[in-house]
């Protein structure tokens, strides 16, 4: 998708996830937003991990109508990614930061669908800079997410301290207070591996 086609004037945060389910038929969704203020993996990640613990807590297996129904419905001062975005981003140049998302059935010993992410994020300028992050499974990523944003929170704080503005003050408590949130859905994630490893062993010991 071209950036006139968003009516943007500024650089693109693009999430594109491809989700395949029993069978190995796979569909791919994407969704674009603008890349400032909100458009980084810190503040959208929070996103990817919601709809990961929902999937878990619901039974459901991801599918691209779901996934496309959690990011466009706009919660919380955070906006998320809602135009939807036809493209390839990983060669698009206006995307400078990517969430290349792929997502498969529901593991039937912890419950958690299978989730794996790349993090693509690029800058031009005078001292242009290229990154891939990769996370495998649900509790890399929440993990990942609450990384991102404890980073985010020492960022606006130091800006806020040097600033004295009340605003990044309350985006520093918002991506804080997601951070723990993160990281509460890496524990149940981490508790229902444990479990279903210890369940293995049992069923070893008692053949």
């Amino acid at each position: 998708m071209l950036r006139s086609e968003l009516r943007l004037t500024t650089d693109l945060f693009v999430a594109q996830a491809a989700v395949s389910n029993h069978t190995g038929l796979i569909a791919r969704a994407g969704l674009a937003m603008p890349a400032a203020p909100f458009g980084s993996a810190a503040w959208q990640l929070p996103a990817l991990v919601a709809y990961l613990h929902r999937l878990h807590q619901d039974e459901d297996d991801p599918s691209p109508d779901l996934w496309r129904a959690h990011t466009e419905r706009q919660t919380g001062p955070v906006p998320r990614p809602h135009r939807r975005y036809q493209g390839n981003a990983l060669h698009d140049p206006d995307a400078v930061c990517v969430l290349d998302i792929q997502l498969g059935p529901r593991d039937e010993e912890t419950g958690w669908p299978t989730a794996d992410l790349a993090v693509i994020e690029q800058e031009d300028g005078t001292c242009p800079f290229g990154r891939v992050t990769r996370r495998h499974g649900a509790e890399a990523i929440a993990a990942y997410a609450a990384e991102e944003l404890t980073a985010e929170h020492a960022r606006l704080m130091d800006r806020a301290r040097q600033h004295q503005d009340a605003h990044l003050v309350r985006l520093a408590d918002l991506a804080q207070r997601a951070a723990n949130w993160a990281d509460k859905v890496r524990a149940a994630a981490h508790a229902d591996t444990v479990h279903a490893q210890a369940e293995k062993a049992r069923a070893r010991i008692t053949r």
